[in-house]
């Protein structure tokens, strides 16, 4: 059977970071280990993130998050948050997604997938939720941004992970046992609790005071990506056209991003509907940049959670109706997540300034993913 480029791509990287971690009996009995346990966990436990010098020309005149110029009550030196957000079907529509910086998305379990959605103002915060517990594959990308962290519960591996870096009762807020939100009445009325719980920014910074979390930065959160400066034009991607953009998960969840030239963002589509924002009066959620990105995944010894290798792979990047093939680059729980050219380079691109969506993919559904309705091999992919 004949694969893609890209799936081929990403093997190669796969194979690479295998052959790296010597002294690992086989890639199986590492990867299921609970963070405590793991290489990842046994890392140096530290206050922040490490800061990625690779970006050391990004302007510091804009948000780290996405590019941008800061506005006039932009937070300077204070933790932005990350929230988890129930993204099964019962939990729709959802509220806050178009306030976000940063929207990540990733299988959790059984197939469904969960987001995390990551604000750099947490006073600024619209109405967000419904609110769900955490996973270690998004605490993963979350300890790089330095952010703060909400969340309902946890699974085993997540609960490790925040003890080892030092976030439990410190930098992050469960819900299970503080209080920083309110259960919708009449959601509650038809639907299960986990899909009626939501906070907003007075909330969740009265929760933040009440409870003395640790806000203050010091200096700002290292850049996301390696932005375009303002004062340059936009990069137009090399790839090719890329109106609309089909991307599996899984047989239960799967979505559709659709470009609107007009104002040069991807509307998201899920359950064959737009993924609607209430704190916008159902307006779909929209994102400049789009970046997909595949990685190997399989179950923990419980059968039912997924494990996200978070090493490296291949992956694309979408904005202005455009795509390109990319690589990704990450590590331990701490380091950044970085996007790498396809040639084999140690060279962050660049990256337009704006709201980015990053979704990561098992490597299996490669083969599922369309680009203006044509697989990723019909496109010499």
């Amino acid at each position: 059977m004949r694969i893609s480029k890209l799936a081929a791509l990403s093997m190669v990287m796969i194979l690479a970071a295998g052959a790296a971690a010597c002294g690992q009996s086989t890639v199986q009995s590492e990867a299921v280990q609970p963070p405590a346990q793991s290489e990842a966990a046994a890392a140096p436990q530290q206050e922040g993130a490490e800061q990625p010098e690779f970006y050391a020309d990004v302007s510091p005149e804009v948000n780290p998050y996405t590019g941008l110029a800061k506005t006039e009550n932009y937070p300077q030196g204070t933790r932005g948050v990350a929230v988890m957000i129930n993204n099964v079907q019962a939990a729709l529509p959802q509220s806050g997604l178009n306030a976000a910086d940063l929207v990540y998305e990733m299988e959790t379990e059984s197939g469904i997938t969960r987001l995390m959605a990551v604000y750099r103002d947490y006073t600024a915060m619209p109405t967000v939720g419904p609110i769900r517990s955490a996973r270690d594959q998004h605490v993963q990308l979350m300890l790089p941004l330095n952010a703060l962290y909400a969340h309902i519960g946890t699974s085993t591996y997540a609960a490790s992970m925040l003890d080892t870096y030092h976030f439990t009762d410190v930098r992050s807020l469960d819900g299970k046992y503080r209080n920083y939100y309110w259960i919708d009445a009449e959601r509650r009325a038809a639907r299960a609790q986990e899909h009626c719980v939501y906070t907003d920014g007075e909330n969740f910074a009265e929760a933040v005071e009440r409870y003395g979390l640790d806000t203050a930065l010091g200096e700002e959160p290292a850049p996301v990506f390696n932005w375009v400066p303002l004062q340059e034009p936009r990069r137009e991607l090399t790839g090719g056209a890329a109106r609309s953009v089909y991307v599996r998960f899984s047989s239960y969840a799967y979505s559709e991003f659709v470009y609107n030239e007009a104002a040069g963002t991807y509307t998201k589509y899920e359950f064959g509907g737009p993924q609607q924002d209430m704190a916008e009066g159902g307006s779909p959620y929209t994102a400049d940049n789009l970046f997909i990105l595949f990685t190997e995944m399989e179950k923990y010894p419980d059968g039912v959670l997924t494990h996200v290798s978070m090493e490296n792979g291949a992956g694309l990047y979408f904005c202005g109706g455009r795509y390109e093939v990319v690589r990704w680059k990450k590590g331990r729980p701490e380091q950044p997540l970085r996007i790498l050219d396809s040639e084999g380079h140690e060279t962050d691109i660049r990256v337009n300034p704006g709201r980015s969506y990053v979704a990561m993919v098992d490597s299996a559904q490669i083969e599922n993913m369309h680009i203006d309705r044509k697989t990723l091999q019909e496109l010499g992919l």
